[in-house]
């Protein structure tokens, strides 16, 4: 489901990291299309992310350290459906109630509009990607 790690991304689609293992560094977590859009793998994810940021921030700090930050990397995201939106919204509620900066990253156009049309740009984040960037 979700690909909790500390380095250059990687196909969500393929081995499971528990978001327990990695509990003291901020995160990066690729998403794709079919994982976000889908019900059951969407809800999974939210629920991995909760645990992560409740761990996280369950874990004493001190008091010069920054919040923690979890970056949603969403290039591979091509369209979002209610589904997928749904849990982006509980997932950036969630974070913010605990005090978790979080940021949605690589954000394509088509994703763009859906932001745009319901007006959520204002409620997230967002650093959207540079299409003259991509090949």
């Amino acid at each position: 489901m979700s690909n909790l790690r500390n380095s250059e991304p990687k196909s969500t689609e393929k081995k499971h990291h528990s978001p327990l293992k990695d509990a003291e560094a901020d995160q990066i977590i690729s998403c794709s299309t079919k994982q976000l859009n889908s019900l059951k793998t969407a809800r999974g994810l939210r629920e991995d992310l909760f645990r992560w940021m409740q761990l996280r921030t369950d874990a004493p700090r001190c008091s010069n350290t920054t919040a923690p930050t979890l970056k949603l990397d969403l290039g591979g995201v091509d369209w979002l459906s209610s589904v997928g939106l749904n849990e982006l919204i509980s997932i950036n509620r969630k974070a913010r109630k605990l005090g978790v900066k979080l940021i949605l990253t690589e954000v394509g156009e088509t994703v763009r509009e859906v932001f745009a049309l319901t007006r959520l740009e204002r409620m997230f984040h967002v650093v959207w990607s540079d299409p003259a960037t991509k090949t």
